[in-house]
């Protein structure tokens, strides 16, 4: 490989404390606004993880909850990042698988566990962690 076809990733300067705040009120019985923001300048790096996961054989009229645990891991352990819960159903006549898609989470460079956190060249590694269960409690008489 010459030197021309490397690929370079360069890093860029970021204030991780470039917020930008817009203030939107709503005036009384109005339901509906649309609203474009001022432009702004890119503050941050990160990437992106969108998942689908399938819980299978969920029983009718019953109540599941799936709860998503994510960990950074490193050299050094893991260290949580992110968690989502969901609370579903359905009313078919028999069991059935669901699927839930466009789980997504943000994952910033700012919050890496590693060295340089101004760009998207060093390697992360994530662990998900999933559960489900019902929560339809029977009543005790």
């Amino acid at each position: 490989m010459s030197k021309n076809d490397e690929t370079t990733c360069h890093s860029m300067v970021i204030d991780v404390n470039d917020t930008v705040s817009h203030s939107i009120s709503f005036d009384r019985c109005e339901n509906n606004k649309s609203v474009v923001l001022e432009p702004q300048e890119l503050s941050s790096v990160g990437r992106y993880l969108t998942l689908r996961t399938t819980i299978r054989n969920v029983c009718p009229n019953k109540q599941v909850a799936l709860g998503i645990k994510l960990y950074e891991t490193t050299g050094g352990g893991r260290v949580i990042k992110g968690h989502k819960e969901y609370a579903f159903a359905h009313n078919n006549e028999c069991c059935r698988d669901i699927t839930l898609k466009n789980i997504h989470f943000v994952l910033p460079e700012e919050i890496a566990e590693t060295d340089d956190k101004s760009n998207i060249c060093s390697q992360r590694t994530f662990d998900i962690e999933t559960t489900s269960h019902y929560i339809d409690l029977d009543s005790i008489d």
